[in-house]
């Protein structure tokens, strides 16, 4: 009779000479595998340590769906082993990796990834910071380096960055009445802001969250001295 144990420990052994296969669909298959065991109660006779640098390692692979299985598995570990290298995948080339490892990072602790989220959303590749502008909307506590970081979003030269800060601050806005005036305090502080990026796009911000007087606030825009805000407010009010 075999000792308890004995046949996940062989199951293990299989996952593991897998994940180190020239096959891209064989490696994916052994890392979620490991993933999956990852999250269970071991016995001893199971190698814990392999398993863990084994996810660490395939973090790294060449293939993007091999990474995230590896991001995934890594999330059954203790955050002290695995943050860092599920934090270093939030910046990936890779845009469902990087989603993988903001989700994972939030579910192995929720308020230090929001300051790693924060420092990365000045990262200088536009598709990062909009990953990471992002996954600010999954923050448990929102305090003034979340809420500066997302104005920052709101200025930034890239749209699609922009875009990224305004749906998360509207997605907090959603969280409560008084998560509501924050925002709305923010967007109408943003139509006179210096940063003409921050004013055009606080115009749409505030038309999107419903606030009254939208027609007014594009009538004075007219007058701004920046032609793609103008160009906003005519758009808007041709609507």
């Amino acid at each position: 009779m075999n000792e308890p144990g004995e046949a996940l420990r062989h199951e293990v052994m299989d996952l593991l000479r897998r994940s180190s296969s020239a096959d891209e669909a064989e490696r994916r298959a052994a890392i979620t595998g490991l993933g999956t065991v990852a999250g269970r109660q071991l016995p001893a006779s199971v190698e814990h340590d392999t398993i863990a640098s084994t996810l660490v390692h395939a973090a790294r692979d060449t293939s993007p769906r091999v990474r995230i299985r590896a991001i995934r598995g890594l999330g059954a570990l203790p955050a002290s082993r695995s943050a860092s290298v599920v934090m270093a995948a939030v910046t990936d080339d890779d845009y469902a990796v990087r989603e993988a490892a903001i989700r994972t990072l939030i579910s192995l602790d929720a308020d230090n990834a929001a300051a790693a989220l924060v420092s990365v959303a000045r990262d200088h590749t536009d598709p990062v910071r909009c990953s990471a502008l992002t996954g600010l909307r999954a923050a448990h506590t929102v305090d003034d380096s979340i809420l500066r970081t997302l104005v920052h979003g709101l200025a930034d030269p890239n749209a699609s960055v922009q875009g990224a800060a305004m749906a998360t601050l509207r997605a907090l806005a959603s969280r409560s009445p008084r998560m509501t005036e924050v925002v709305v305090d923010l967007a109408r502080r943003g139509l006179t802001d210096p940063s003409p990026q921050r004013r055009e796009i606080s115009i749409e911000l505030l038309r999107q969250l419903g606030e009254p007087g939208h027609r007014e606030r594009c009538l004075a825009a007219l007058d701004d001295p920046e032609p793609a805000v103008r160009q906003r407010a005519e758009r808007t009010l041709e609507r």
